[in-house]
């Protein structure tokens, strides 16, 4: 699951960081005001083999800082998941890169934190990577979708998923 974890980022990266680098030097977008927002991302993981319907949410506060052609975000999260019939839980500092684009945000995102199966009581290392583009309805109200790779290292608890997001301006 590692490799195809790995393998799965590397194939979401380069294509992005490559259509960033080509955009940016010709990028004009309006300057945004810093801040803080709320996002809040359920997620329905579908049965696989001997796998039962799975899902989750990860809420996360970030602070945005508008930097001209690219938008940086900092933040933490925390994920509560059943997934691979087991109930999880990850908590971790997120960084973000968003391409704004007018009403249309791209972004990836990424964080490392700690992770923790009560069940097995096992813990260690969390990783997430997530892919996503954000709608913005308004000036405090956005929705989006987004693909995310998950993993607990040390145990079978990683997965990727597909959601949408939800995102409040505070």
């Amino acid at each position: 699951m590692k490799n195809l974890t790995m393998a799965l980022l590397r194939q979401l990266m380069a294509p992005a960081l490559g259509l960033a680098a080509l955009l940016l030097p010709g990028l004009a977008s309006a300057a945004e005001e810093p801040g803080w927002s709320l996002n809040f991302t359920p997620v329905l993981l579908l049965p696989k083999d001997d796998y039962r319907l799975g899902g989750g949410t990860d809420p996360e506060l970030k602070y945005s800082r508008d930097l001209g052609a690219v938008r940086w975000s900092a933040g933490g999260r925390v994920g509560a998941y059943y997934a691979k019939n087991l109930f999880g839980m990850m908590a971790m500092p997120t960084l973000r890169v968003m391409l704004p684009l007018g009403a249309v945000d791209p972004y990836l995102a990424g964080g490392v934190g700690y992770g923790w199966l009560p069940e097995t009581e096992r813990d260690g290392l969390a990783t997430m990577a997530r892919a996503g583009t954000v709608f913005h309805f308004s000036d405090t109200f956005s929705i989006g979708v987004e693909a995310t790779l998950q993993q607990l290292h040390g145990s079978t608890f990683g997965f990727p998923s597909f959601g949408s997001m939800m995102s409040v301006d505070l």
